[in-house]
């Protein structure tokens, strides 16, 4: 009698569409807390659980969520848990949930902000860790939006980007633009003014004549703002330093110029967060 032989499965452009879907309705956040961050302000959103010994305690709440809505949750050890993270900085927990949209920065434009608004737009930055501390401080000075480079993604971000923003991603909408400089251009059409960040701008931040709604816009550490967007720019500033070093990581810079940027769009006064 003839042997058999083996069955072989080849992926189908169905089984890839389906991968491909899943992976656009699902996404894997790490660090304690982005997760916490997401949990506490939609739970809904959660998939799976995965955690570590130490925190099982303090993921009681999480686990009993879990339990309720007969979702996965599992503690696992270290290396299980780099494994489903794609790295270490898990700080012991991991969700799978459903991503936050993506919108086109058509939407942010068409949309309306506070006469005092303020938008952050990313010039060339994708670095991950500059993407989420940026973020951060976006989060921290009640920023309207956030854009960034790209178009049609789902969540405009990485896991490793939504880790450093300790949570900021939950807080922040973040759009996409495939061409910053015109999307910029029809920022000005709707009266908002565009800041360029621009380490060799001969005028400072401090001294700039900047009205509101604005919109800042940051360079990567490299090339800087292109020369299109530069010209889309209402002012260029820079921020004065005193020592030997020649620039600012651009998530500091981002940092620095938000806490100014606060500061005039509440009246020179602290915002209420500070007080």
């Amino acid at each position: 009698m003839k042997e058999r032989e083996p069955k072989t499965f080849k992926k189908t452009h169905s089984d890839r569409d389906r991968a491909k879907h899943k992976k656009q309705e699902e996404f894997t956040l790490y660090g304690w807390n982005a997760c916490m961050a997401a949990f506490k302000k939609r739970p809904e959103s959660l998939l799976r659980l995965f955690f570590s010994r130490t925190r099982a305690t303090q993921l009681k709440e999480a686990k009993a969520w879990c339990a309720e809505k007969k979702l996965p949750f599992r503690q696992l050890d270290q290396e299980s848990l780099n494994k489903v993270a794609s790295g270490t900085h898990h700080e012991g927990v991991v969700m799978v949930v459903r991503p936050r949209p993506c919108d086109s920065v058509h939407k942010l434009i068409r949309g309306s902000i506070p006469d005092n608004g303020l938008i952050v737009a990313l010039d060339g930055i994708d670095n991950p860790h500059n993407q989420g501390a940026i973020l951060r401080s976006c989060a921290y000075f009640a920023v309207k939006g956030l854009v960034v480079p790209g178009s049609g993604m789902v969540t405009g971000i990485t896991s490793s980007a939504a880790r450093t923003a300790e949570g900021g991603w939950e807080s922040v909408p973040v759009y996409n633009s495939s061409d910053l400089s015109s999307s910029l251009r029809d920022c000005r059409e709707q009266g908002w003014w565009v800041v360029g960040a621009d380490p060799n701008a001969k005028e400072s931040l401090s001294s700039a004549k900047i009205k509101f709604p604005a919109v800042l816009v940051l360079g990567n550490e490299q090339e800087g703002i292109s020369d299109r967007v530069k010209r889309r720019c209402d002012t260029l500033v820079s921020i004065p330093g005193t020592g030997e070093v020649q620039s600012l990581n651009v998530s500091v810079a981002a940092g620095i110029m938000l806490a100014e940027l606060d500061q005039r769009r509440h009246g020179g006064k602290k915002s209420p967060k500070s007080k």
